[in-house]
């Protein structure tokens, strides 16, 4: 029994021994767990540090960057004020030109009107003064007309009492159809214009008073009831008798010219 506990009490001691043992090299590995541990936190700190410093290096060149980019903003500032300096200096020329362009054009343009109106205005005057002109020489004629009308008309007779009239006289009986009749009464004029000259009547044919003195077949008799003519004819009467007749375009023209010569 003795030796039993002995033997017990041994192992209790073993036992301790051993536990003693377990929990010193339980200690020892703690230990070295912990300086483990240690290491590695020690190793994560120090890399913390690095990226810190690491962070500020990335920083002063962020700002040297931005100081860099700063003052190329401020070169190109500059620049694009300048080249806006350009653009309103180059519009405001440009506006310039177009005013100066526009101001001629509307020069031109009032200088092409006045020159229009001048020329209208002229060409207004030129053809009132020639209307004016125009107008006046007509008038004239017509005065003229109505004069040599009105003395004609005077010298005009009635064919059937030309030989009631006392003295040596011409007469011409017109026919209207005559296309000389315009060239005797132009001789007649230029005639009658001299003082002296001889006195010459007209008688109208187409006249109501006339108009039955018009035959296809002549009679010069002085008898006035026979008296006829077929045309324009110019007779000369004296002492109220019918002394020449001249019935034809030469006859006519020649008596008036020797009329024209005499006076």
């Amino acid at each position: 029994m003795a030796e039993n506990e002995k033997n017990k009490k041994g192992k209790a001691s073993t036992n301790r021994t051993t536990k003693t043992s377990s929990n010193k090299n339980s200690t020892k590995k703690t230990s070295t767990t912990k300086k483990t541990t240690i290491s590695k936190t020690a190793k994560k700190t120090a890399p913390k540090k690095t990226t810190a410093a690491k962070k500020t290096t990335d920083s002063k060149k962020v700002s040297e960057t931005e100081v860099k980019v700063g003052e190329v903003k401020a070169q190109v500032k500059p620049e694009k004020e300048i080249k806006k300096q350009k653009e309103k200096k180059e519009n405001i020329k440009q506006a310039r030109k177009q005013l100066y362009y526009n101001e001629n054009n509307d020069s031109n343009e009032l200088s092409k009107l006045i020159k229009i109106v001048l020329i209208v205005t002229a060409i207004i005057v030129v053809f009132y003064g020639v209307t004016v002109v125009v107008t006046n020489k007509a008038k004239e004629a017509a005065e003229e007309e109505n004069k040599e009308a009105t003395e004609i008309q005077y010298d005009s007779i009635v064919i059937g009492s030309m030989l009631n009239i006392n003295g040596t006289f011409y007469v011409l009986i017109e026919d209207h159809d005559d296309i000389r009749l315009n060239e005797y009464t132009t001789l007649i004029q230029t005639i009658s214009a001299s003082e002296d000259a001889p006195k010459i009547y007209t008688a109208d044919l187409s006249s109501s008073f006339n108009e039955h003195y018009f035959s296809d077949k002549t009679n010069y008799d002085s008898d006035m009831s026979k008296f006829r003519v077929k045309g324009t004819t110019l007779v000369r009467v004296s002492d109220h008798e019918i002394t020449d007749v001249y019935d034809n375009h030469d006859s006519i023209v020649d008596e008036l010219n020797n009329l024209d010569e005499v006076k």
